[in-house]
């Protein structure tokens, strides 16, 4: 291991120039272009670091065909600039990973960014050095040029903006890496692309990204089998051209729309008929059956987050939530022309206790003639051949492209894939052995400036992205300021102050449905990790009181 600077890479003069930096961001997805621009506005000497060839995070890696926000452009956009909010015109009312990719290189090129930036470089350690309180990064190579090229540097505050669905969970399979043709994972999509139209394709998973790949490839492909071991409630998108004066009204409204959407108690726009409405405060079974239905049914067309934001009662009550799923179910029978396919769609889990994908055309997907949906549930798959799949019975499936579409680590996973060693050389891997424990889902007890962004333990998952990292990285700006007004040289939580936070979001997760279902917001997608809430769902403004608080009080950190 060399200890020089990364001078030389990729042709670049000196890129760490052989100094030490304030701040270290890992990930240049939406939280870590956001951070790498407070912590400059803030002074603070700062380097972001990414594994990728440019900008984007999930949206960089995620290039698969039908990769698309759930969440509408104009709320899933940064909030923390009105000249930027004002000056980008979305085409889209969901944006495809095209345009989001587009979007963020912008912003860094209109806030002037790329200076301190450096691509192709992936964090693989981070030791804490307890006598300077300072950490020792380890970045390697990630270009296929100059694949053994690695260095160290030193830095007073690490913020890893490395996401909560960025580490992608490839399927333990017999024979996997047998298949001689295409295998691709939609997390990691290849940036040349694959060819797909013609040809026959496996998808094996059916969450929000085989969702995507499915209804965007049914009608190019010779033939479309999909590996379903669990089904998924899927809500209509109903994504559309932006309409001029549509646009033109949200960005006339931005400062009450972001106002509204920040005290409400999850995601998406708080618009409704073109009014601007608070969060629905109604419980369904307050209401009569018609009025419940009618309700239903107006989300149902208005597409989107609308159905979850629906009446408070339907993740924590059961009889509310029965409602829901008969009439999702309901509308799965109409839609698919099979009555043996559609009931196979029709998941066991209650509808909103996993996120539900949004759909347009998955479910008609399996109307077509040349897509089979394959029940992996009752008949599973004993082995990926040279091929194509096997199940368990016997029957093979040819396949030319085989698409994992099994999702991520999430959560824990991309903070797991470095070596971090904290206080006492601990590591983050042994100190998370029997599951996450964050503070605020920001900082960790024994791993002291250390930060996270959009990670475990965080509103991330129930919340917008973009407007939580803002609000974290301004929260981490403001404790690092007082560590340096109260003449410290770090900062870590207290671990009764962790616990504390880990018992309530837990305590929110056990008052709802949610933790009947395994999911990746409970980190069940995983087999052997740890079954715990991994997400905070406590809603926004709670979390942002808490923060507040602890940031007023100082009383939950230590300061060294």
């Amino acid at each position: 291991m060399s200890d020089r600077s990364l001078a030389g890479w990729a042709g670049e003069p000196d890129p760490f120039g052989g100094e030490d930096y304030d701040v270290l961001v890992v990930g240049a997805g939406f939280a870590g272009i956001n951070a790498l621009y407070n912590f400059r506005q803030q002074g603070l000497r700062t380097l972001l670091v990414e594994a990728g060839s440019g900008v984007g995070g999930t949206w960089f890696w995620n290039r698969y065909p039908g990769a698309r926000v759930d969440v509408e452009s104009l709320e899933y956009s940064y909030g923390f600039s009105d000249e930027l909010q004002q000056e980008w015109e979305w085409s889209e009312k969901y944006s495809s990973q095209p345009e989001v990719l587009r979007y963020l290189e912008w912003v860094t090129d209109r806030l002037d960014l790329r200076a301190d930036m450096r691509f192709h470089r992936r964090v693989t350690s981070l030791h804490l050095d307890e006598t300077l309180m300072r950490w020792t990064a380890t970045v390697s190579s990630t270009d296929s040029e100059n694949p053994s090229r690695s260095a160290r540097l030193s830095c007073r505050y690490v913020v890893l903006a490395t996401g909560f669905l960025s580490s992608p969970n490839f399927p333990v399979i017999p024979g996997l890496e047998s298949f001689t043709g295409d295998l691709v994972h939609t997390g990691a999509w290849p940036r040349e692309g694959v060819q797909l139209a013609g040809r026959a394709i496996g998808v094996i998973g059916t969450a929000a990204s085989g969702v995507q790949v499915i209804q965007e490839t049914c009608a190019l492909v010779k033939r479309l089998t999909v590996f379903q071991r669990s089904a998924n409630w899927c809500l209509p998108l109903r994504n559309q051209t932006m309409a001029p004066e549509y646009q033109a009204f949200v960005k006339a409204n931005y400062p009450e729309i972001r106002r509204l959407a920040q005290d409400s108690r999850g995601p998406g726009m708080v618009l409704m008929d073109g009014r601007i409405v608070p969060s629905e405060s109604r419980r369904a079974m307050d209401l009569a059956p018609e009025e419940r239905i009618a309700d239903f049914e107006w989300r149902w067309n208005a597409g989107g987050v609308h159905m979850g934001r629906g009446f408070v009662d339907l993740v924590v009550d059961e009889d509310a939530n029965d409602e829901l799923r008969r009439f999702l179910e309901a509308k799965i029978r109409e839609i698919v022309d099979d009555p043996e396919v559609a009931e196979l769609l029709i998941p066991d889990h209650p509808p909103l206790t996993r996120r539900p994908p949004g759909e347009s055309g998955y479910y008609r997907a399996f109307n077509r003639a040349n897509v089979e949906l394959v029940d992996i549930r009752s008949d599973p798959i004993a082995a990926v051949t040279p091929t194509g799949v096997r199940l368990r019975s016997g029957r093979h499936f040819d396949v030319e492209v085989l698409v994992c579409a099994t999702g991520f680590d999430s959560g824990t996973g991309a903070a797991l894939r470095i070596d971090i060693r904290g206080r006492e050389g601990i590591s983050l891997r042994e100190y998370w052995a029997d599951g996450a424990r964050t503070h605020l889902g920001m900082m960790i007890s024994r791993f002291p400036n250390m930060f996270l962004l959009n990670g475990p333990q965080s509103p991330g998952p129930h919340f917008s992205p973009p407007v939580l990292a803002d609000f974290q990285s301004r929260h981490v700006g403001a404790l690092i300021a007082a560590v340096d007004k109260a003449g410290a040289a770090a900062v870590e939580p207290h671990e009764d102050a962790q616990a504390e936070w880990v018992d309530h979001l837990n305590a929110v997760y056990a008052r709802t449905l949610i933790p009947k279902t395994d999911s990746w917001w409970m980190g069940a997608n995983i087999p052997g990790k740890p079954r715990q809430a991994l997400a905070y769902g406590g809603g926004f403004p709670e979390y942002r009181r808490r923060c507040q608080a602890a940031l007023e009080e100082l009383s939950e950190y230590e300061l060294i």
